[in-house]
């Protein structure tokens, strides 16, 4: 069930409230009560549940026959596609840390991240789109000391690097019987963090799951996001804004989440006509031309993405004429993804009013404005991850 914003007698403004909560348990539970339903798709996969569990948690094994620990960090990069999310799972259920990278980072970049957080794994596709210069990845170990395995998650495999694409990952499966492909395994004890990388790729972002969680949430309620809906989004979950309004999204509301990427005009219209009513999640950069080509038509509401310096004023974004509800999404550096919307299509301030999440008689605060007028944004509660 999804919760409400209404106002309940009792307060909590702690993340214990969220604690429950974490990527592996709700795979795991929905693994179990509808392991048929499809989780994820892209172009090239449709993931039930129950394989999306047993896929993770047999790459989770791989990692660690291959050598990794758990508490060590593994630096993964890639797009809008399953394969990522099957990744970063993978990670958390092995009790390993994922750190996020966008693709399109030479060798020196992602040897830069790595060095950031100490990873003791890299992983990439081989293709997005097109082909992937894969000698990067071993280039950036060359370059990073602390790396001790190389991987690919596919398509296709390459030398000197671990291949995890679906097939090998399979494969292994099949030779170790012990793991349960089809439903997974028990999640850990703890809930390992998720890394970001905020101020141009440079600082390395630590967030608790249950604060992506509470942001996730509060994203929920006010886009109105529930199961019988899907959710179509551009946005890679390599950021705190593309995991809250993708996978973490779909997993909490029950809602089907289909990535769209790389973005190709003719591929994306043709999903935005097949998924029909669904809630896009797209850049607000591309929202006002999308809305004149009549790609709003239909939706149950279009989600616009802005990303904000939190050393900024806040500038509203272009007013857009649109069939369907808008929200506004902000993302506020990799601390805090901000849903507003807009009425009679103005746009809103982030956190213009306190936003609560009500569960039976409690209610937590998730996200608050705490600036002066003409003074940088900032906000705190629950949804938030602190940044210095």
């Amino acid at each position: 069930m999804i919760p409400q914003q209404a106002a309940p007698s009792r307060m909590q403004t702690h993340r214990d409230f969220f604690s429950a909560y974490s990527f592996d348990t709700l795979i795991s539970g929905a693994a179990r009560l509808r392991p048929q339903a499809i989780a994820l798709a892209d172009r090239g996969a449709s993931v039930p549940f129950d394989l999306l569990a047993g896929h993770a948690s047999a790459l989770a094994r791989l990692l660690a026959d291959s050598g990794l620990k758990p508490g060590e960090r593994v630096l993964l990069t890639g797009g809008a596609e399953v394969s990522l999310v099957i990744a970063i799972v993978a990670a958390l259920r092995g009790g390993f840390e994922p750190a996020l990278a966008p693709l399109g980072l030479d060798a020196g970049e992602l040897a830069a991240h790595a060095r950031a957080i100490d990873a003791a794994a890299l992983a990439g596709p081989t293709a997005y789109g097109t082909s992937i210069e894969t000698e990067t990845y071993l280039a950036a170990a060359a370059l990073a000391p602390s790396i001790r395995l190389v991987a690919t998650l596919g398509p296709q495999a390459i030398d000197g690097a671990v291949d995890l694409s679906t097939e090998a990952v399979l494969r292994y499966a099949a030779e170790n019987p012990e793991i349960n492909i089809e439903r997974g395994k028990p999640a850990p004890s703890h809930a390992p963090r998720i890394i970001t990388f905020g101020r141009g790729g440079k600082t390395p972002v630590i967030h608790q799951q249950a604060t992506l969680m509470a942001a996730s949430l509060d994203f929920i309620a006010r886009a109105s996001i529930g199961r019988e809906t899907p959710i179509l989004s551009t946005l890679p979950p390599t950021s705190f804004a593309g995991l809250v309004t993708g996978p973490l999204a779909a997993l909490l509301s029950g809602a089907m989440l289909t990535f769209e990427g790389p973005f190709d005009a003719r591929a994306f219209l043709k999903s935005r006509d097949d998924i029909g009513h669904a809630h896009l999640v797209i850049p607000a950069a591309i929202g006002g031309d999308l809305a004149k080509a009549g790609v709003f038509d239909g939706l149950a509401s279009a989600v616009l993405v802005s990303r904000l310096s939190p050393q900024t004023s806040f500038v509203p974004p272009e007013r857009i004429a649109a069939p369907c509800p808008l929200i506004d999404l902000y993302a506020i550096g990799e601390s805090a993804a901000v849903a507003e919307q807009r009425r009679d299509g103005v746009p809103l301030p982030p956190a213009h009013a306190p936003h609560f999440i009500g569960f039976d008689e409690a209610r937590t605060l998730t996200l608050e404005a705490c600036p002066q007028p003409g003074q940088p944004l900032a906000v705190h509660g629950a949804g938030v991850t602190e940044t210095p």
